[in-house]
This record gives structure tokens, sequence and C-alpha cells, in this order.
């Protein structure tokens, strides 16, 4: 099994399977931190590395469906190719649509993402992915999420690259 599939069946088997009814209305911003496994097609490279920053968005609830969007930003270490490649920041406007599941909501997140590279320049991609997060209190939820990152010919090199990132992810709703 690869990390991909592992980690995907790990935050599905995560999730319980009782609907939940809490009003997840309203903004929110906090922290989150994680990492990265990086593939570049056309080129003998792979990478990997850690990420932190922060994110921002709003949710709107009508009946069991939540629906949103968001806006995050990450200071990343990823090292492409054992130095031949840096990436130091990724930037995600996304949408998400949910469900309340469990203690929490269990959400699917799709959008645009930037990132920048001393080396390669900076592009923009697409990604999908999915996540969970639960209340830990009134106004605190906590979470993980899992997004896949695809970049067609990164900056005009020649170079596909795909990202998979797992972050643990904590905020305040207002």
């Amino acid at each position: 099994m690869n990390m991909k599939s592992f980690l995907i069946a790990a935050v599905l088997t995560a999730v319980p399977a009782s609907v939940f009814a809490q009003d997840w209305t309203g903004p929110y911003a906090g922290l989150q931190i994680g990492g990265s496994d990086i593939d570049v097609d056309g080129a003998p490279l792979t990478g990997e590395g850690p990420s932190y920053g922060v994110f921002a968005g709003y949710n709107m609830q009508n009946g069991a469906l939540i629906f949103g969007g968001e806006v995050d930003y990450d200071v990343t270490e990823y090292d492409i190719g054992n130095g031949a490649a840096e990436v130091d920041s990724t930037t995600r406007v996304k949408g998400r649509i949910g469900t309340g599941v469990g203690p929490g909501m269990a959400y699917g997140a799709a959008g645009i993402v930037w990132a920048t590279s001393p080396e390669l320049g900076d592009d923009n991609g697409l990604f999908y992915g999915l996540g969970y997060e639960a209340e830990v209190t009134p106004n605190v939820v906590a979470g993980l999420e899992l997004l896949q990152h695809e970049f067609s010919d990164y900056n005009d090199t020649g170079l596909d690259v795909s990202a998979t990132t797992l972050k643990v992810r904590a905020a305040f709703s207002f």
C-alpha cells in the first residue's frame, strides 16, 4: 500500500458514522502544520518536507449541507531532488463542501494553489482532497486535511509536479 492510499484509509476510518447536529455557519481562522510527499514527472526527482501556516474562511450551513470558502498560506521547507530545488511557500484558495459526521464535519475541498520556488520560479496548479474537523470547545475545532496538488508543466519547465500534503489544523470560530 503506498503512502497516499494509507493516508486516505486512515482519515476515512477515523471518521465515525453517526450524524452530528451542530451549526457550522460563520467565519473561522486558525493554524496548520503538516508535511508533503512530492513527485516530479519528466525528471528523476522526488521530495518531501514540513510546512506550517495560517488559514481563514467562512462556512454556511443549509440543513445537513455545509459549504464555504477558505484561503490558506504555508511557509514550506519542501526539498526536491536532495537540494536540486526548494518550494518556499504555497497559497491556496479553496471551496469546501461537507456534512456533519460523528462529532464533527467531513468535507471535500478543491481549488487553486500557487507555489514559489527560488530555483523553478512561481506557478499555479489545482488541488483536491478531503478533511475532517471536530469541535474541541464551543469556539475551537481541530482536524486533519489531506490534499493532492497537481502542477502541469511547472513554470514552462516541462516538469509535471504532484504533491500530497497532510495537515493537522486548529481553528477558532467567531
